[in-house]
């Protein structure tokens, strides 16, 4: 849990970054490798009734672009 925000936790080692945000129903993940999302999004389903809704398009109001070399 971030000491900022406690509705954002981060897990980092030395090479991998991820993130998940909780905003009031939903969850935001990200992180370095498409790979290590999938395994905390796994890991997620294994616990609580989720739905993937797919890529991320608006947060908060605000228009999410994400590029063709990034996850």
């Amino acid at each position: 849990m971030s000491s900022y925000d406690h509705s954002l936790y981060v897990y980092k080692d030395k090479d991998d970054i991820i993130f998940v945000i909780i905003y009031v129903d939903n969850l935001i993940t990200g992180g370095d490798t498409t790979e290590h999302i999938e395994e905390v999004k796994d890991m997620l389903e294994e616990k609580f009734k989720m739905k993937d809704l797919g890529g991320l398009h608006y947060f908060l109001g605000i228009k999410i672009i994400c590029s063709a070399n990034r996850v």
